[in-house]
């Protein structure tokens, strides 16, 4: 019995994080949902069902913590609640992974994509990207692409007619998409990590809870009783 109570406190442990991570990607893809469209660079770089995919693993992740809470608090008799949990955890790491590879093949894909982008995305988020100082090595610029007036949004210091000493905006999105996508499925990654330990704890806490449950069937032949069995 010891030895499970001890098993418990890390499988809860590890359900902790497991299931912080899955809260995590809820909040922050609502967040992200609700301030589409804005304006901001994050838009050309993250689309929509990207964002609601991330919401949705993260919605499906919480649920299926409060699954394992549940077993885990009583793994004698709740046996089925565990493997269930086991399964499902399963199925949000292929989740993760499936995301994540998503989101790394964009990175392999950038330039083109944002060239035919750039013609559609609006005039607020163009601005955004010309006017945008923050990312260091890469300051002003005007247009998508050096020499392409027709790509250039006639505002700020891109006002001029013939904006010529900025550069294009090439270089500079490809640097903030790529940064950007890299911590994106960076993290699903390292959740992917959480979920096999989350895994591996559910496994090993099911097997103690077998072993206990023989001892259990044991005992009650020999005439013992067991009146607070987890």
């Amino acid at each position: 019995m010891a030895s499970l109570k001890k098993l418990q406190w890390y499988f809860y442990v590890f359900l902790f994080i497991y299931t912080f991570t899955g809260v995590s990607a809820l909040v922050l893809g609502n967040v992200w949902l609700r301030q589409s469209a804005d304006g901001a660079p994050r838009d050309a770089v993250i689309s929509r069902p990207i964002e609601q995919a991330g919401t949705y693993i993260g919605a499906f992740v919480g649920a299926t913590g409060i699954l394992g809470l549940l077993g885990g608090m009583a793994p004698v008799r709740r046996k089925r609640f565990l493997i269930a949990f086991a399964w499902l955890v399963v199925f949000a790491l292929i989740a993760e992974l499936s995301l994540g590879g998503v989101i790394w093949f964009k990175t392999l894909r950038m330039r083109s994509l944002f060239r035919t982008q750039w013609i559609t995305w609006s005039t607020e988020l163009k601005v955004a990207f010309q006017d945008m100082t923050s990312l260091t090595g890469y300051g002003q610029c005007c247009g998508y692409s050096l020499g392409d007036q027709s790509s250039v949004v006639l505002s700020g210091a891109c006002a001029s007619p013939v904006p010529t000493k900025f550069p294009g905006c090439e270089e500079k999105i490809a640097a903030f998409a790529d940064s950007y996508l890299r911590k994106l499925y960076t993290s699903l990654f390292g959740f992917t990590v959480v979920n096999v330990v989350c895994f591996v704890s559910t496994v090993i806490l099911i097997q103690a809870r077998n072993d206990e449950e023989r001892y259990i069937r044991i005992g009650r032949k020999e005439g013992r009783t067991y009146t607070n069995a987890i």
